[in-house]
């Protein structure tokens, strides 16, 4: 569960990051002259290098989770391998007698 609203997370990082990239770019092709002297354009560029740092933090501790998360999951992988192992096991006990055929069932 963590880990997807992980990825809807960075996904949505993404989508914000191309919104702005896209704005800036339109805003830039659309000044003509010194667009330095355009007091929206300046403050839409701020705006945007702001956010998109905000958001390069935000991916930074969503990297940091998913290493915890990939951590933790490491600790219950010999505890899955035990728990297949069991089952295939007593899945095939039907092949040494057949009253073992229904036990799982």
């Amino acid at each position: 569960c963590l880990q997807s609203d992980l990825t809807k997370q960075q996904n949505g990082f993404k989508i914000t990051l191309k919104t702005l990239e896209d704005n800036l770019l339109s805003r830039l092709s659309s000044a003509s002259g010194n667009f330095l002297g355009e007091t929206a354009l300046v403050e839409n560029l701020e705006v945007t290098k702001q956010t998109a740092a905000e958001v390069e933090e935000k991916v930074q501790e969503a990297k940091s989770t998913e290493v915890k998360i990939n951590e933790a999951r490491e600790h219950y992988r010999p505890a899955a391998a035990r728990a297949s192992l069991l089952y295939f096991i007593m899945n095939d006990l039907s092949k040494i007698h057949p009253m073992y055929q229904f036990s799982l069932k």
